[in-house]
């Protein structure tokens, strides 16, 4: 802790003058002398919320700063490195800085606006000598809230009070007062930011565009998150509205009344030529200005935004529904990446730890490197913000509560740890993860049948809103986290704990067998369910002499969710079910491929967000079970087994170790090619 302080000594944390509040804004410029140029100089910056920083007039970050978590204290300080940007003589730092206030499930509220900065090679830090104003072009716009489930607020800019380019160095600060120094008590000591600066694209500018019905819409290229921008010539008062098509969303599937509201700017024009080139992100697939009358001159513009990764999986094959569904799910995804994963970025931006289970082989099939960043932060929110000994199923921000079904799935090789491991081939997380886990699974009991005592948790849920077979779902899902932390205790020589985790397993494998093995599958009851016996095959609870019964229910039983759908669709391909799967997964999509959109729906049922995570599962079929790609550890070694009888051709590619690889199947042919750039080894199996 000493360290961390001692780097931000010649620093305080800085506000404007008068009371912090609520949707604060302000602007700060810290001018310095340099009569020598370093080598290297690196400013570490902290701001509650969001900061964007300019280095002479240039602009260098736009949107800094990452969410702080349910941890207190636990924010987190972005390094910036400014040598490219300095000069001899007078050189000026400016910020704005937005303080949110509120909190949501992707952050959480310190309390206190605040700025602090420091570089130590310039001997220069924020404090007094920072000068700073509280933004007075910036209202809070009348009207609806957004979602209480993420943070922020809306935008209103009133162009008759801008203060103009305040981050020029030959802006007039005369109104500027000194900053403000704070108590560093709400603060804490942020930690390095873990992941990359958030990837800003070029201003896209089209005109003119069509006035219909009192909007003008502008058509994105694809679902994204997007800062707005236009041009227009005003008379002066005139108010504009800005928000995308995904501005209002249902809640969900059986809960489609209840609306949920997005962010949204308002602008007050001033007379002659106004252009606002807005910070702050929308998400959506349109961008809709309303008026109450045509302008003049009116250009539409937007920059995509977005966490800093490339997609570059492909597959391609003479089945387009299944190509479709495949770049959809690499669309989904994307959008969904930010300061953290999000089950989605229209409705609340929650990192939820069972969508992220579904989510993490797309990451690995379908993304560049960079977004395993994202995934280890996220493994590092699920292992620390624990309540106790509960691990919960929606983290890092507020309102998080414990799902045991999420939390089991997170812990298992099905889900988030194994996975993890499986595609990257990294183990240094065991220590950290084996014994929260270990204490979590301690929280269920075992009953004189040698199963589990359901635990309710915050929300006892396995799957979304579907007729569900409970007992045989969470039996299955506490012997996979079992059966995980079993691996982790043999991996790390920990013999007591493994003899623990064994003979609870054998208690579990002995109890599902004798409860719920009905001769024609596994239930609790009268009600056959498709995850369930997904689940039996998963975990090795079902022996391969069941398959043909098993697979008899999955292939008439359609109970799942699109978030189950994923372990129905890959419990097939293990069992050597391709072309089952393959006509299951393109009934089952078929809408959701077929529509205008550019990403994957909720729910079958065509309800909820149009953009949700745990919606992607059609991509790791085509490439674990179409392809038959596999690997154990980290694309080291990695093993080719196509299905050469659905398609005449199939090709893909993505990112193995350290390189690409690039496979292609021709069974007009009979034969199979692949471009291995990758530094791990490829095999072929018949």
């Amino acid at each position: 802790m000493n360290n961390m302080e001692n780097i931000w000594s010649g620093s305080s944390w800085i506000w404007a003058e008068g009371q912090p509040r609520k949707d604060d804004r302000a602007v700060f410029r810290r001018a310095f002398w340099l009569d020598t140029l370093p080598e290297k100089a690196t400013l570490l910056v902290a701001a509650e919320t969001k900061y964007w920083l300019w280095v002479n007039g240039a602009p260098v970050v736009q949107e800094g700063g990452l969410f702080r978590e349910s941890s207190p204290g636990n924010g987190y300080y972005d390094q910036v490195e400014l040598t490219p940007y300095l000069k001899k003589g007078g050189n000026l730092l400016a910020f704005f800085c937005w303080y949110y206030g509120n909190q949501g499930r992707n952050n959480l509220d310190c309390g206190q606006a605040g700025l602090r900065f420091v570089c130590p090679e310039l001997a220069l830090g924020s404090g007094c000598d920072t000068l700073c104003l509280r933004h007075p072009a910036y209202y809070p716009p009348q009207g609806p809230e957004p979602s209480y489930l993420y943070g922020g607020y809306n935008t209103g800019f009133d162009a008759e009070q801008d203060i103009g380019e305040f981050f020029s160095p030959s802006f007039k600060d005369s109104g500027f007062s000194p900053a403000l120094e704070q108590d560093d008590a709400p603060y804490g000591v942020p930690a390095p930011r873990p992941i990359p600066p958030l990837r800003w694209g070029p201003l896209c500018v089209q005109g003119p565009v069509e006035y219909r019905e009192g909007q003008y819409r502008l058509r994105l290229p694809h679902a994204m998150a997007f800062t707005p921008y236009f041009e227009v010539q005003a008379q002066g008062g005139e108010v504009l509205d800005l928000r995308s098509d995904r501005y209002e969303v249902p809640g969900g599937p059986g809960d489609s009344q209840n609306r949920y509201r997005g962010h949204r700017l308002e602008y007050r024009c001033k007379k002659g030529k106004n252009r606002f080139d807005s910070p702050y992100y929308l998400f959506g697939e349109e961008l809709i200005l309303t008026s109450s009358q045509p302008l003049l001159g009116l250009r539409l513009g937007y920059r995509e935004t977005g966490y800093d990764c490339d997609i570059l999986g492909e597959f391609h094959c003479s089945c387009p529904i299944t190509q479709r569904l495949v770049e959809k799910s690499a669309r989904t995804l994307v959008c969904c990446m930010r300061d953290n994963f999000m089950d989605c970025p229209d409705r609340e931006r929650g990192q939820w730890i069972g969508d992220l289970s579904v989510q993490a082989p797309q990451v690995f099939f379908l993304l560049s490197q960079s977004a395993q960043q994202l995934m280890e932060k996220a493994i590092g929110d699920f292992l620390r913000l624990r309540k106790g000994d509960r691990l919960v199923g929606n983290v890092p921000g507020a309102n998080f509560s414990e799902l045991p079904g999420q939390s089991l799935n997170a812990i298992s090789g099905l889900g988030l740890l194994g996975q993890y491991e499986k595609y990257s081939g990294r183990q240094d997380f065991f220590q950290e993860a084996l014994f929260p886990c270990a204490a979590y699974l301690n929280l269920w009991k075992i009953d004189g049948e040698g199963l589990v005592q359901p635990r309710k948790g915050d929300w006892y849920w396995f799957d979304h809103l579907y007729n569900q077979d409970d007992p045989v779902l969470e039996n299955a899902w506490y012997y996979a986290a079992l059966d995980y932390c079993a691996h982790m205790a043999r991996t790390l020589g920990e013999q007591p704990l493994l003899d623990s985790l064994a003979q609870r397993m054998e208690s579990v494998r002995r109890g599902f067998e004798s409860r719920f093995w009905q001769g024609d599958g596994y239930r609790s009851g009268k009600m056959m369910d498709d995850r369930a016996n997904a689940l039996a095959v998963l975990t090795g609870l079902c022996p391969k002499e069941r398959y043909e019964t098993v697979k008899q229910v999955l292939t008439s039983v359609q109970n799942a969710s699109i978030y189950m759908e994923n372990y129905v669709l890959l419990a097939l391909g293990h069992m050597g079910c391709v072309e089952e799967g393959y006509r299951r997964m393109v009934s089952r999509y078929y809408n959701l491929a077929m529509n205008q959109n550019s990403t994957l729906w909720e729910d079958f049922t065509i309800l909820g967000t149009k953009n949700h995570a745990w919606s992607g599962a059609p991509a790791t079929f085509a490439f674990r079970c179409l392809m038959g790609i596999d690997t154990t550890d980290g694309f080291a070694h990695v093993t080719i087994s196509p299905n050469r009888a659905l398609f005449e051709t199939m090709r893909c590619r993505f990112p193995g170790k350290g390189g690409m690889i690039s496979v292609l199947v021709d069974n007009r042919e009979g034969k199979t090619e692949v471009d291995n750039r990758s530094q791990g080894e490829v095999s072929l199996l018949p």
